[in-house]
């Protein structure tokens, strides 16, 4: 199994999850600005951060289920007329440089977290 597949087969377990996900965007985005424009200074605090991670997970979800339960398969790559064929190797191109870039988006998306939790419980970042 490549990598490739590995993913496909995650994100295709991952799709009933979906509709819950879309709920905890809404609510992550729905806390970060309650916490944003309801209190002033650092009462908000209490709400933001939390909404804000939650926020920012759940896109990411959301974003990984979108773009890759639906890949290009073996099988179109081995079509016929050689148009065809350059065209299937190319998209399976893409998602390979895709799967890349949300690797190194999930690795952002951990340090990120990371540093909205120690500002959250009060420690100084490094």
């Amino acid at each position: 199994m490549t990598m490739r597949d590995a993913v496909y087969r995650l994100a295709r377990r991952l799709r009933p999850l979906r509709p819950l996900l879309l709920l905890a965007a809404a609510a992550g985005g729905l806390g970060a600005g309650i916490g944003l424009f309801a209190f002033s200074g650092n009462a908000g605090d209490v709400v933001l951060m939390p909404g804000l991670i939650l926020l920012l997970w759940a896109l990411t979800l959301l974003v990984f289920i979108d773009v890759f339960a639906h890949l290009p398969g073996p099988s179109q790559a081995r079509a016929t007329g050689a148009r065809r064929r350059w065209l299937a190797k190319l998209l399976q191109g893409l998602h390979w440089l895709l799967i890349l870039g949300f690797v190194a988006l999930g690795l952002t998306v951990v340090d990120l977290s990371q540093h909205i939790l120690d500002t959250w419980l009060g420690s100084s970042p490094d």
